[in-house]
């Protein structure tokens, strides 16, 4: 429960001490209804709705801000419905069924604040387009922010936690992630059936239950995953049937595997930090891919200094599946009559990738000066060696 203390305190910096207690509860028995280019300011009042949406946003172009609702245990409906182009929700607090935008275009959702009951999605778009949401904070829904068909919705620093999947992509294309940040759930995102999505300088760690994986790629094209820290998960990232994916410049670490590939062709893996993974990869049926300047941890060699090993990296998965399949193995994962046998025992190539020149470590000290000033530094540490009193 610690790990979500932090999310108490940040509701009760959004709701101020005092602030419930002085706002008008208005109750409702039907939406409220926004139409093209209407405002409508939600300042001082909580709305409570249990079986419609407590506002419904029709046309274009209309605004709905500063809004707290909360809806029924039983509610089945989202708190907010919206259709049409160009709408704007900022500051929109919601306790329940959470956002849902469908067959829109362009609409903006401004730090939505979504505390879900566990049954719906916090926020969903469905066969919209151009979408953005900033700062969305996601609690307790079944997926946080769940996206089917569409293209090019954006979403900037979404923060989700305790949900089935914290993003959800169902077949949607050209869709850009940036600095998500997902944790406590079964799998911090599920992307299937897309093109073209690209999640970027995230902090995707932690995951929870059976699957708990960071990111999971099913029938995923052209993904690109960057600079993500990616740990404490089962497995970081997992991809299946999913082609020309680039992995690069990421941090995954401290998982229990670190990449697991099945079926996973023509990717291209380079500059990132897979060290301190109980296994870094497994691979299945998969191949044609480019891998290259990755850090494994493990033996290196570097004989022309270009700060690429000369031994390639070879994932070699045998004794870790033997351990993973018999329990007693588990206690001598890791020893060093083991490791010998690492070396002997190898297995199929359809279970191994390659790196065919892994990243070095380098620590080296190098000296820029002049022969003078060499030499004039040893006779300064002469000086100072004869010159102290003894």
């Amino acid at each position: 429960m610690k790990r979500y203390a932090w999310i108490a305190a940040l509701l009760m910096l959004a709701t101020p001490v005092g602030a419930e207690e002085d706002m008008e509860t208005v109750q409702l028995e039907e939406p409220i209804v926004i139409g093209s280019n209407e405002t409508f300011d939600g300042s001082g009042k909580r709305f409570v709705s249990c079986d419609q949406p407590a506002f419904r946003m029709e046309g274009t172009g209309a605004l709905l801000e500063n809004v707290k609702i909360e809806q029924c245990a039983q509610a089945e409906v989202p708190a907010v419905e919206v259709t049409g182009l160009g709408h704007q929700l900022i500051d929109v607090n919601v306790r329940g069924a959470g956002i849902n935008v469908a067959n829109s275009y362009g609409v903006r959702l401004i730090r939505p604040l979504i505390i879900g009951n566990g049954r719906a999605e916090g926020i969903s778009l469905i066969d919209s387009e151009a979408s953005i949401v900033i700062g969305a904070i996601i609690h307790h829904a079944r997926d946080g922010i769940y996206v089917e068909n569409g293209s090019m919705h954006q979403m900037t620093r979404p923060l989700v936690t305790d949900s089935r999947y914290g993003i959800h992509l169902m077949f949607p294309k050209d869709v850009v992630i940036t600095s998500p940040n997902l944790h406590g759930n079964g799998a911090g995102a599920m992307i299937m059936g897309t093109e073209r999505v690209r999640i970027e300088n995230g902090q995707i760690h932690d995951q929870t239950g059976a699957s708990a994986t960071g990111i999971m790629l099913f029938e995923a094209l052209e993904t690109t995953v960057r600079a993500n820290a990616i740990f404490g998960n089962r497995v970081g990232l997992y991809a299946e049937k999913s082609d020309w994916t680039l992995i690069y410049d990421n941090g995954i670490n401290g998982n229990d595997v670190g990449l697991r590939f099945k079926r996973a062709n023509e990717m291209t893996m380079e500059g990132n930090d897979l060290t301190g993974n109980r296994y870094p990869v497994l691979s299945f049926e998969s191949a044609h891919n480019d891998v290259k300047g990755n850090e494994w941890g493990g033996q290196t060699l570097d004989v022309t200094g270009d700060g690429l090993s000369d031994l390639p990296f070879r994932s070699d998965p045998y004794l870790f599946l033997l351990a993973d399949t018999y329990e007693a193995f588990e206690l001598l994962y890791g020893s060093p009559g083991l490791a010998v046998l690492e070396h002997v025992l190898r297995s199929p190539d359809d279970v191994v990738l390659t790196d065919v020149g892994p990243r070095v470590e380098t620590r080296r000290v190098s000296w820029s000066g002049s022969v003078g000033a060499a030499v004039m530094s040893s006779l300064m540490i002469l000086l100072w060696v004869f010159g102290r009193k003894r």
